[in-house]
């Protein structure tokens, strides 16, 4: 299956995205100390809600251009990607300033433990630095995808990973800069390898020839980015926002509970890249289907990748189900950690296969820029993500609660999901049509 091979650089550049952000964390854990990876774990929930701002910017962007790629509109692609660019830039410098003014009163907000709080500003305030270079890559790859190249997308990340791992090694363990090196490193790699998406999609070997003139907003292209945008990026933030409440709940355990957090963080991260990779190929199969007009093998490719998505993610299960004390001394050598991380594992990935129905499910409404319904039912999940947080954990006082209902979102969301692609007209979202102009927007 085509989508398959398109998918297996995305996995690996997913990879190399998950390798250089657990070296992060092994770094801080193992030569810095349990406190300094409770403090990196900490700003997690805050950086997304940071992120979500522009991130359904980016994927937004990615979106418009497989349907142009579908539809054969390659003479506005130059004013889609340059509009996307200028309008990121406005959007990520515009959170750049935010994200300096807000950062100590949320870490506040979710009290965050007094012994690792000036660790997590610092770590908090250099990653916030980074966050143009992070939506450039991030927009750009969506970008190269849409226009069927999954493997440039996957250099750049290699580059990344080299480098922050490098650097990490330089201003962590050489030059003792403890949180704040291993941010800086985050930020210099990432900035390079924005830089470097950037570049490529403006080499015109993708039809984007970049003059003088084109240099500007089409801001009927413009709207159709935000038409998408605006309910993608409100959907990100409500979710981060509850994941921020969901991280203050954690954090009133302790520093031990932060820490063992973090742990499962990442290797949750890790164990559902081919997932989420297999995810992002099926948003780019949709799209670039739905423009063409080529509905019945856009939903005969749905059946198969769903199919496939949620027999990796048994797979995962299991490995992580029996190694799951092996993962985390990876991390750190206290044992305490060691025990609550594992436990936290183990319970995690009991939801994988519900994760896996979800991210191919929202992959397909993404895909068909069906953003809104991804929106509501979001909204719907989020809230009771949340309130069965504080009921199984914050008033029984068991931690375990808080991956149990975490995860039992995934559950949720994937329900609703399929509820709508059954009933809903979802298909009415498509912005560009093969031989046709641009959908009229949804109210």
């Amino acid at each position: 299956m085509p989508v398959v091979l398109f998918a297996i650089p995305a996995l690996l550049g997913n990879i190399f995205n998950a390798l250089y952000n657990v070296v992060d964390t092994i770094v801080v854990g193992r030569f810095v100390g349990a406190n300094a990876l409770a403090a990196v774990g900490c700003c997690f929930s805050i950086t997304m809600v940071c992120m979500a701002v522009f991130a359904g910017f980016g994927a937004a962007s990615g979106v418009i251009t497989a349907q142009m790629f579908g539809a054969k509109k390659f003479e506005q692609l130059t004013a889609t990607v340059t509009t996307a660019y200028l309008g990121g830039f406005l959007v990520g410098g515009s959170m750049i300033v935010v994200g300096q003014i807000i950062a100590k009163p949320l870490l506040q907000l979710m009290n965050t433990p007094a012994a690792i709080i000036d660790m997590a500003l610092s770590y908090l305030r250099i990653l916030m630095c980074g966050f143009i270079g992070q939506l450039y890559y991030y927009m750009g790859s969506n970008m190269l995808r849409g226009l069927g190249d999954s493997k440039r997308p996957t250099y750049a990340l290699v580059l990344c990973a080299i480098l922050n791992i490098i650097l990490d090694l330089i201003f962590v363990i050489r030059l003792n800069w403890g949180c704040a090196g291993v941010a800086l490193a985050t930020v210099i790699s990432q900035m390079i390898s924005g830089l470097y998406v950037v570049k490529l999609i403006y080499s015109g070997n993708y039809g984007v020839k970049m003059t003088r003139k084109q240099f500007r907003i089409d801001f009927d292209i413009l709207k159709m980015i935000l038409r998408i945008s605006i309910p993608s990026s409100l959907n990100r933030l409500v979710t981060s926002v509850g994941t921020m409440i969901i991280q203050s709940f954690a954090n009133s355990f302790g520093e031990t509970l932060v820490a063992a957090n973090s742990i499962m963080q990442k290797v949750d991260q890790f164990a559902l890249l081919a997932v989420n990779s297999f995810g992002t190929a099926l948003t780019m199969f949709v799209g670039q289907n739905m423009g063409a007009g080529e509905d019945k093998r856009c939903n005969e490719g749905i059946r198969k990748i769903t199919i496939l998505i949620i027999g990796l993610s048994l797979v995962v299960t299991t490995v992580c189900i029996s190694g799951a004390r092996l993962l985390c001394r990876a991390f750190v050598n206290e044992e305490p950690v060691i025990a609550m991380g594992a436990e936290a594992i183990r319970l995690a990935a009991l939801f994988y296969a519900f994760h896996a129905l979800q991210v191919s499910l929202g992959g397909v409404l993404q895909g068909a820029a069906a953003t809104k319904p991804i929106m509501y039912i979001s909204f719907i999940g989020i809230a009771a993500r949340v309130a069965m947080c504080y009921l199984f954990a914050v008033r029984t006082g068991h931690w375990q609660g808080l991956v149990w209902a975490s995860n039992g979102f995934f559950l949720l969301v994937s329900v609703l999901y399929m509820l709508y692609l059954w009933k809903g007209n979802w298909k009415r979202y498509v912005q560009v049509r093969k031989d046709h102009s641009a959908a009229p927007a949804e109210n």
